[in-house]
Order: C-alpha cells, then structure tokens, then sequence
C-alpha cells in the first residue's frame, strides 16, 4: 500500500506587519479576526520579532484605525447606494466639514464603538438626503455636542432613554437614580454615573439637580431634556436607517 502523504501548511504568522511596508499584507492581515489580530501581534511582540517591538504601537494603532475606517466606510457606502444620503452629500451645508472631522477623529483617537456610533449617527442626521437647511443646522448642532462627549457618556443618556417612560415620577431621590441608571447600564457602579452626569448636565442634556444639596432630581423622562432625548432618538433612528439599507446584515 502506498503511504499516504500529506503537507502540512504553517499558518501565515504576519510577521512582516511589522514593517508596515506592504499596503497588500496590512489590508489582508485586517480581514482576518480581532482575537487573531491580537493574538498575532501580541505574540510577535513577546517573542521580540525583528522590528515588531519599535513598531508594536504604530502596528496596533494602524489596524484599529484601519478596522473603524472599513466599518464606516461599508456603511457609509450602503447608505448611499440605498439613497440615504445624497451623492452631492459634501456640496451641502456641512456636508463636507462633518465628513472632514468625523474622518479626523477616527484617525486621531479611534473612537470606542459606542462613542462612533453617536458620531455616525450625528453625521448622518446632518447629511440625510431631503433634509431641510433648518434640520441640516440643528443637526450639526448636535454634532458638536456629540463631538465631545465620552462613550460613558453616551450609554448613561441611552440608560435613561431606556427608562424615560417608566421611571417613577414620585421618586425625586438622585441617588435612587443614580442606583438605577447603574443597574440599567450593568456595571452597578454608582459613582460611575455620578462622573457621566455631570457634563450630561452642564451640556443640557440632562435636567439638573435639585435642592440645595444636589439631592433631589426632575423626574421627567428619567432627567432627560427635549435636548437629549433628540440625541438618542438620532442614535436610535441610525441604528433602523443602517438596518434599512444593508438588509442581509441585519439578519445574520
């Protein structure tokens, strides 16, 4: 009987990442999986692979920067291909400037998902098609705010989004809020929230404490102003427009 031969293929360890010389093997090392990615550079830098421990920072800031500008460019495509957003998006009134900066920010400080997710959806509200010059103004408005706001930020105002319509309105009690909005956002830490609301409060998007000693809170739409309920009501409507126009996603 013959023996059977086989040929065993070491999987391809990416190594030469480390110079970043080849755009061709810097685009296929980013399809493959995030756990393969880190496990791959994290195991070239312990190693000490030639060149990988100069490069290390500049390999992994690459590949993050490079995953975020696929995600938005894939959706930022679809949305335009489902005629979401105009094909003159950048000859409209802030049109290009918001693509200008949000392009800057994922280059700059590669936005957690949350965070990019507000941006995206910020932008999108500004550069909508058959918006008006009025939305288009107000909507930038808002992507200024956004700009500048933290991704714990972000997931206390989706908290109290969430719990607007239940939230006791005989409970004025700041830290029972307090306690709530943790719970709803799972960390169960309250003074996490009390760091997040802050600014919330200062921008205006939460109603400010009550009472001389900041014990007391407005109810009303669990603290949430006309102000910040339009943010998460653009985050929301996104989420449904990104949806809408890659279908087959959406359904895996």
């Amino acid at each position: 009987m013959a023996e059977d031969f086989s040929i065993v293929t070491n999987p391809r360890n990416y190594f030469d990442i480390a110079q970043l010389q080849d755009p061709g093997t810097l685009e296929e090392f980013l399809d493959q999986p995030l756990s393969y990615i880190a496990e791959t550079v994290t195991g070239a830098l312990a190693v000490g692979k030639t060149g990988t421990m100069v490069a290390g920072g500049r390999i992994v800031q690459a590949l993050l920067k490079g995953k975020l500008f696929q995600q938005f460019g894939a959706e930022f495509n679809k949305l335009r291909e489902a005629g979401k957003i105009p094909k003159d998006f950048a000859e409209q009134r802030y049109g290009f400037q918001t693509w200008v900066e949000l392009m800057t920010i994922i280059d700059e400080e590669s936005p957690d998902a949350d965070r990019l997710e507000a941006l995206k959806a910020m932008f999108y509200e500004v550069n909508k098609v058959n918006a008006t010059d009025g939305e288009r103004i107000s909507a930038y408005h808002l992507w200024q705010i956004a700009k500048g706001l933290t991704s714990g930020e972000i997931l206390l105002l989706k908290a109290a989004f969430e719990q607007r319509s239940t939230y006791p309105s005989s409970d004025s009690s700041y830290r029972r809020w307090e306690d709530r909005m943790a719970n709803c956002m799972g960390h169960n830490i309250s003074g996490l929230v009390g760091v997040h609301e802050k600014k919330l409060s200062e921008l205006g998007l939460l109603s400010g404490r009550q009472w001389g000693d900041g014990s007391g809170i407005y109810t009303a739409n669990a603290r949430l102003t006309s102000l910040g309920i339009k943010v998460c009501e653009n985050i929301k409507n996104y989420q449904i427009v990104i949806c809408e126009a890659n279908p087959d996603a959406a359904s895996e």
